[in-house]
């Protein structure tokens, strides 16, 4: 599994809107929610870490114009291209709901510039809307995230140990397969 951070920003240069990621949080939707595109990520770079992603991988959702983390969430399968055959793997499918933050967890802060001063996502100006996170990064982030919100300790550690249903049973068909 791998960890990334997502970058999204409610206020877009040149648009009316941009977007927040309560508008994931809050939804009671029960199905996966489409994120990225054509007009969203246009980055050559978030294109080719997209094209790694995988079902079950871990998302931390960074809200860039506060310089907050809001929560996490889990890939529903692989990024992909939204327009097939164009070769810009530019969406990823998030598996519902995700784990919204009680108190979203400020990357600027001064408590918090030892964690998050030598994680590129969170540096300025970082370019692009995905990026990845090695375990030491992902490691420290989780620590911090549940520091900050010990009501929910319990739950992130289980939300970011947990493994897709549909990657156990593409490791059970997997192992069956062999002998």
């Amino acid at each position: 599994m791998n960890s990334w951070v997502y970058k999204v920003n409610s206020r877009r240069p040149g648009l009316a809107t941009g977007w927040h990621f309560d508008d994931f949080f809050r939804s009671r939707r029960e199905r996966s929610c489409q994120m990225g595109g054509r007009e969203w990520i246009r980055s050559p770079q978030s294109w080719a870490r997209l094209r790694q992603v995988r079902a079950g991988d871990l998302f931390v959702c960074y809200q860039s114009d506060e310089r907050k983390i809001y929560g996490l969430a889990r890939a529903e399968g692989p990024g992909y291209e939204s327009l097939t055959g164009s070769g810009i793997f530019d969406s990823v499918d998030f598996q519902p709901r995700g784990l919204r933050l009680d108190v979203p967890v400020p990357v600027a802060h001064p408590s918090t510039r030892d964690i998050f001063g030598h994680v590129r996502a969170f540096c300025v100006p970082s370019r692009g809307t995905i990026h990845a996170l090695r375990r030491d990064e992902i490691r420290a982030i989780l620590a911090l995230l549940a520091r900050s919100n010990p009501a929910q300790r319990e739950a992130i550690v289980r939300y970011a140990e947990q493994v897709s249903a549909r990657e156990r049973g593409a490791g059970r068909s997997a192992k069956s397969g062999r002998k």
